[in-house]
């Protein structure tokens, strides 16, 4: 874990090009011959896993760019930056990367971080390209904010609608992560579930990166609810799943995307079995050769399997390199590209934005059963 940070944090501020052999990668500051596209990403903080996701990524998608000659015959490079999961700093970071003209295109995640950076990319013209925040205020950010993942309106009214229905669970809790994006998921869900009938006995926050959740657990457990919907980073959900576990608290615990992550299984143990949540899911048994392709290249470079948020950032990769292709690299055609290309397949599925930039991809339902990630197929777990 240590080398890993290390790695990370080595990598944070420098522009990445891959030449075309697509296995060494040579770190710069970019050059006159290439075409750049930025990313902010948390490759420290609370959110440092999802940013490493991301980042590889992004680096498969540019390196079969620039192995099949890069675009119109120019590489394609990466000009990363850290934003630590935090706003201020990755405003710093968005100033100093559109200093460099030539970026048109920046691929983010955090909903804080996209909500600081929206008005800034809105005023200068340049796409932001969210690829994992969820908080539903995406939505109303602005003409020049893109999003190829649901956001937590999406999932959490479905969520809510399972529970009540499906579930027939009539007294709901809602730990939430005390953030934009945990907030967001926290209204959609308690007033879906209210507008059906049921009643939301006790909604407690967490911080992030906290070490001991028994206090807010025991809250929520004096609530007596039946299910609880935990919406966090995967780190914090795998802590308080533990921690819930070993005092005996165990209701029918629900999540959202983010909650499949290695670290669930790895520090929740037993606590996260039969957790049920929506998935924007990576299908690993795909037909389809886009994500099979993606999926071979990634567990070959990286000997792991990807998460979405991999096939997210290497989309957001592809999409922005058609568009340079057709119509130039200038964000205001990029924009356009965007909004009028059809239905375009790629490792994440299916993307097609709507009028305000954003996406209502399909969803299922998951469990997590004997250690794994599986699909769930009915009943309470």
């Amino acid at each position: 874990m240590a080398i890993k940070k290390t790695i990370s944090i080595l990598i944070a501020s420098l522009c990445i090009v891959f030449i075309l052999t697509g296995i060494f990668i040579k770190y710069n500051q970019g050059s006159e011959e290439d075409i750049r596209i930025g990313a902010i990403l948390p490759m420290t903080g609370s959110g440092a896993q999802y940013g490493e996701e991301v980042r590889r990524g992004m680096e498969i998608a540019i390196g079969e760019i620039n192995d099949a000659g890069g675009v119109k015959s120019v590489p394609l490079a990466l000009c990363l930056e850290d934003s630590a999961t935090d706003p201020k700093t990755a405003t710093l970071a968005f100033e100093k990367l559109t200093a460099i003209k030539r970026i048109q295109v920046i691929v983010t995640e955090v909903s804080g971080v996209v909500m600081a950076l929206a008005p800034k990319a809105n005023d200068k013209k340049v796409i932001l390209f969210n690829v994992g925040a969820q908080n539903p205020k995406i939505r109303e950010a602005g003409p020049y904010v893109f999003s190829n993942i649901n956001d937590a309106s999406v999932e959490s009214k479905l969520l809510a609608e399972f529970t009540f229905k499906n579930l027939n669970a009539k007294k709901a809790a809602v730990l939430y992560a005390d953030v934009a994006y945990g907030e967001g998921a926290r209204s959609i869900f308690s007033n879906e579930f209210r507008r059906l009938g049921g009643t939301i006995v006790s909604e407690v926050s967490f911080r992030e990166d906290a070490l001991d959740f028994r206090a807010q657990i025991g809250e929520v457990r004096g609530a007596k609810p039946e299910v609880v919907y935990l919406p966090g980073h995967t780190k914090d959900m795998a802590k308080i799943l533990k921690q819930a576990y070993e005092l005996g608290f165990k209701p029918q615990w629900l999540s959202y995307t983010a909650f499949e992550g290695e670290d669930v299984i790895r520090i929740a143990g037993k606590g996260a079995e039969g957790v049920i949540y929506t998935s924007m899911s990576l299908d690993y048994e795909s037909a389809s050769p886009i994500t099979k392709g993606f999926i071979e290249k990634f567990r070959s470079r990286y000997s792991s399997e990807p998460g979405i948020y991999s096939t997210t950032g290497y989309d957001a990769v592809i999409m922005t390199s058609q568009a340079i292709k057709s119509i130039g690299n200038d964000a205001t055609k990029i924009r356009e590209f965007l909004l009028s290309m059809p239905a375009f397949e790629g490792a994440s599925g299916v993307t097609k934005f709507l009028q305000n930039g954003v996406v209502e991809k399909p969803l299922i339902f998951k469990t997590v059963r004997d250690g794994e990630f599986v699909i769930y197929t009915g009943g309470k777990q």
